[in-house]
């Protein structure tokens, strides 16, 4: 019996053991056999493109000290992995001062208590073996991956070079350590998605690619949604379509400035271009840049937590003489301490709680996360509408209809006929997530839409 159960025990923890995250010794649950970035919600503070005249995110020294203070409001947005400029190291060969880890490390720890991951953007050297003695620098450290920035005018065979090179200082590294590296669209691979209506533009000549093959990051970023002037259906709807070509893409969406003289859309369209990072794909981004409101954990120090001191009592009356007596003085006890003030949290910030819903939807939903895409045509009413279709073979799951109203103006979208031509049987959608506070089910003839709001539903007969 005993044999028995040691068999079973050392059952148990073999996944575990090859779960080894951000640092070494630290395990998973095992419970899930997907690599770990397969759903991962990632939060890049201060990296991503930059553009002309700006200082590339690698230049840029993160505070750990802030972060740290911010975990506990990061892993309530459901955060699994943070993304960090890389502190700039001495170049190798020289003697140049050594910057100081400790704040990093401690961040490294006090994340990795949280079942979060730190990964850093690196600045491409000048070659690949400087590029993979940085990189184990930064593994033996316990950081979980790296964001590969090219330095301006590389070359997409250097570019591939460097990439190959971190990739496999990282598969070198125990704990599924990853690379990340930019979006090339000449680099692709076979439709992941279809359109119901006239397809987008596809971009040609692109060869078959498998996500995480040796050689290859296992994610990229794709910065093309900050590149749209003023995001429309028609526009978002060829430019997804052509992203899910590549299923394992970051999706960055960074507002570009507001134009000139005219107010600025993008606060209006914020729950929307939400909704499509965290919905679209099986990975997901989310920038700093989306301002989001994340409260530094209280003091918890000894001192933080004494309550204030009570004062000093009144010095007792001087004793009389022999013989003399003095008046009667009544006693006067010494008054009381003041009750601590207590500070209500303040309402959660309804961009920040929206996000915070959309992650944890992105975490639980399967269907939501990777199911297959089909992008439908409203580009006329200036609506985004989506259909994610669970795999074949999952009996227990049903399609989500995800739809973004780009106006200001309220929508009402019929999806019936767009679904029977799907193949898709069903009657009405089951919420599972509105911005608006609307209640109930919606009619599929008649979905019903706020100024800019956003409904997600599973359809149901």
């Amino acid at each position: 019996m005993l044999c028995l159960l040691a068999c079973v025990l050392l059952a148990l923890t073999a996944p575990a053991s090859a779960q080894t995250l951000a640092r070494p010794g630290w395990a998973g649950s095992g419970l899930n056999a997907d690599p770990w970035w397969k759903r991962a919600v990632f939060y890049a503070v201060d990296a991503g493109p930059t553009g002309a005249g700006q200082a590339s995110a690698s230049q840029q020294t993160p505070d750990c000290k802030a972060l740290a203070e911010r975990l506990g409001a990061l892993r309530s947005l459901d955060v699994d992995a943070l993304l960090l400029p890389a502190p700039a190291l001495p170049a190798p060969g020289t003697n140049g001062t050594m910057p100081d880890l400790d704040d990093l490390d401690s961040l490294i720890r006090q994340a990795s208590e949280r079942d979060m991951r730190i990964l850093l953007t690196l600045p491409a050297p000048s070659n690949a073996a400087d590029l993979a003695a940085v990189a184990r620098f930064w593994l033996n450290r316990g950081i979980a991956g790296f964001y590969l920035e090219p330095p301006p005018g590389t070359s997409s065979q250097d570019e591939q070079a460097l990439v190959q090179a971190l990739r496999k200082a990282t598969d070198a590294a125990v704990g599924q350590r990853i690379a990340i590296a930019q979006f090339n669209p000449d680099a692709g691979g076979v439709p992941a998605a279809t359109a119901l209506h006239p397809a987008p533009r596809r971009i040609a000549g692109r060869r078959t690619r498998r996500a995480g093959e040796s050689g290859e990051a296992q994610l990229e970023i794709d910065p093309r949604l900050s590149r749209l002037d003023l995001p429309d259906a028609a526009g978002l709807r060829q430019l997804l379509t052509e992203s899910l070509d590549e299923p394992n893409v970051l999706l960055d969406y960074q507002p570009p400035a507001p134009p000139a003289n005219a107010p600025d859309p993008y606060p209006a369209l914020a729950q929307a271009m939400a909704a499509i990072l965290l919905t679209t794909h099986t990975s997901a981004l989310i920038d700093s840049s989306a301002g989001l409101v994340l409260e530094a954990a209280p003091d918890r120090s000894e001192a933080a937590e004494q309550p204030p001191a009570a004062p000093p009592p009144p010095p007792p009356p001087p004793a009389a003489p022999p013989g003399v007596y003095l008046p009667f003085v009544p006693y006067t006890p010494p008054p009381k301490p003041l009750p601590m003030a207590v500070t209500k949290p303040a309402p959660p910030d309804p961009l920040t709680l929206w996000y915070r819903q959309l992650a944890a939807l992105h975490h639980d939903n399967a269907v939501i996360r990777s199911g297959s895409k089909t992008f439908l045509d409203f580009d006329a009413q200036n609506a985004l509408v989506w259909v994610s279709r669970p795999a074949a073979g999952s009996e227990r799951s049903f399609p989500v209809i995800a739809a973004c109203n780009l106006t200001s103006s309220p929508l009402v979208l019929s999806l019936a006929s767009d679904a029977k031509a799907l193949g898709l049987h069903g009657s009405y959608l089951l919420t599972l997530l509105r911005s608006d506070t609307g209640m109930g089910a919606q009619d599929l003839n008649s979905v019903t839409l706020p100024p800019f709001g956003v409904y997600i539903g599973e359809l149901h007969r």
